[in-house]
């Protein structure tokens, strides 16, 4: 298993699994800086980074404001242990570091004829009769006398820590915390000597072990010889069945399973696990002492767990979903409007990672005069002026179906038409500009009132083939694009006078006459010989 941090919210108690993968782990508040991201006030911006080199982890503290504490002791650094509780914040880490996992080894021969089943709906009935297998030749050794009370009792005891394995399993999140609590029940209760999960990939859907526990302290079969039959997986899979043989060598229908031959294995159970919508993966238990022999409480045993472990399971990934669900909302929702996130989230495989090129309409704007105007007045009333204005321009700009690529002083880059492309991408970036142009003139009465200066921008837009995608170094990242058409559209910004929209000639080919527009002149542009057509939008005229 993956190293990996159980992630617990002390408050709450909300908890989740983050896996260790890299040579650096970042943990902080910013979701743009950082691998493992804890939303609380108390955690700095960026808080800790974990390095691994071979199997050590190491620690270090970022100069946090509240510091990183492992065991409950303040650290700069720390080389971590299996086990040990880091608290940053709210939130505890508790670190399991890489464990070996069993490699496991199929056989491919085909089953018999007789085989014990059970059914996830077969859970009350199993326990409540005699669990006779008519015409089994093994029926005889099955045998139970429904008034014999040591067996009732058992029963109720088996029903008991039912009950108190679902109460628990119904708050946990975490795989390997849910695993843990299920094999220490099934080695108490049962007879077996291995307990392995295999879960599904979501993604290929192979089988791969999860889990791998053995009852001793050292486990009687090397961990490279630990196949496990094919055999008993695929029936178990395909007809989504708990299934028990007694005796494996002499079940006629595992009898050419050759990992169980090889191995003497005498009795074997297994249990699918069904989510809501497919099968996740299969729980596998055997003896492989020939005085133990699993039996058919031991097959219902298995069969009631299954079924609270499946529900547990497809909570867990579920509520793993969900988390990065709500991650990816605050992340992209910085920058993207709500319908955009939307599509990422529900087909993120349609984003093309890395870079791509496509047509997109770009957007440029600044705060005429704005260094003069901050010269005569105090940093923290520029600073909230410049809130004020962006917190203004940021709504427009996702109500019009744009991406907010960045802030730049007192000016913004906007992008229209990403991720995915759209045939509207300069007519909602005009309409964004008018709209920008509009909310600043309702911004400059409040700031009248208030006896602040008013605020007049110029904005600048084009449209035409860049490279988008996410560029930057492995510290930092940004969701971006470049290319002729980013700096032309940056030109015509510089070009516009306070209150207007200058466009260049693809924007206007692309909105065709959905605005007023009128030719404003020529300008020169770096690179380019012939003079670049300049248009304005005489958004004013669209009030009268």
């Amino acid at each position: 298993m993956v190293p990996r941090f159980l992630v617990t919210h002390s408050g709450t108690g909300d908890e989740f699994e983050f896996g260790v993968s890299g040579p650096e782990t970042r943990i902080g508040r910013a979701h743009d800086q950082n691998d493992l991201v804890l939303n609380d006030h108390k955690v700095s911006r960026r808080h800790a980074i974990l390095r691994q080199s071979g199997h050590s982890f190491l620690l270090s503290d970022l100069k946090s404001g509240n510091g990183t504490l492992v065991n409950g002791k303040r650290i700069t650094e720390r080389l971590l242990s299996d086990g040990d509780v880091v608290t940053i914040g709210d939130f505890l880490l508790t670190f399991y570091g890489p464990e070996e996992t069993v490699t496991i080894r199929f056989d491919d021969h085909p089953l018999g004829n007789t085989l014990m089943l059970r059914t996830p709906d077969s859970i009350v009935p199993g326990f409540a009769q005699g669990n006779k297998l008519p015409g089994s030749p093994l029926e005889p050794a099955l045998h139970e006398t429904p008034d014999n009370l040591e067996t009732l009792r058992r029963k109720a005891e088996t029903l008991t820590h039912l009950y108190e394995l679902s109460r628990v399993l119904s708050s946990v999140f975490s795989l390997a915390e849910i695993f843990k609590r299920v094999s220490k029940m099934l080695f108490s209760l049962t007879p077996s000597d291995r307990f392995i999960v295999l879960l599904k990939d979501p993604q290929g859907g192979e089988l791969s072990p999860f889990v791998s526990e053995f009852r001793e302290q050292g486990p009687p079969l090397s961990v490279e010889r630990a196949p496990i039959s094919r055999t008993v997986l695929n029936r178990v899979l395909t007809e989504r069945v708990s299934l028990l043989s007694l005796d494996a060598q002499a079940d006629e229908r595992l009898a050419l399973a050759a990992s169980i031959l090889a191995q003497q294995i005498r009795s074997v159970m297994c249990a699918p696990l069904l989510g809501k919508s497919s099968v996740l993966g299969a729980i596998y238990l055997d003896c492989q002492q020939r005085t133990k022999m699993f039996s058919t409480e031991d097959l219902d045993l298995l069969n009631a767990l299954a079924v609270e472990t499946s529900m547990a399971v497809d909570n867990a990934i579920t509520h793993e979903q969900l988390l990065k669900e709500a991650v990816a909302r605050a992340a992209y929702g910085r920058f993207m409007p709500r319908h955009v996130v939307d599509e990422i989230l529900a087909n993120p495989d349609a984003l093309s990672l890395g870079g791509n090129n496509q047509l997109v309409t770009v957007l440029f704007s600044d705060v005429r005069g704005f260094t003069a105007l901050s010269g005569d007045l105090p940093p923290q009333t520029v600073v909230q002026l410049l809130n004020r204005y962006f917190t203004e321009m940021t709504p427009v700009i996702f109500e019009n179906r744009g991406l907010l690529d960045k802030f730049m002083g007192d000016g913004l880059m906007a992008l229209f038409g990403v991720p995915y492309q759209s045939q509207d991408s300069a007519v909602n970036a005009v309409s964004a500009a008018i709209a920008m142009q509009q909310r600043v003139s309702q911004l400059n009465e409040d700031l009248k009132k208030e006896g602040y200066p008013e605020i007049e921008i110029g904005v600048g837009i084009n449209t035409g083939i860049v490279t988008i995608g996410y560029i930057g170094s492995e510290q930092r990242t940004d969701y971006t694009a470049i290319g002729d058409a980013v700096n032309l559209a940056s030109r015509f910004e510089k070009l516009a006078q306070p209150r207007q929209i200058l466009i260049g000639q693809s924007t206007l080919e692309a909105i065709g006459d959905r605005f007023p527009i009128k030719a404003y002149g020529e300008t020169r542009v770096k690179g380019k010989n012939e003079p670049v057509p300049v248009y304005e939008v005489t958004w004013k005229d669209m009030r009268e």
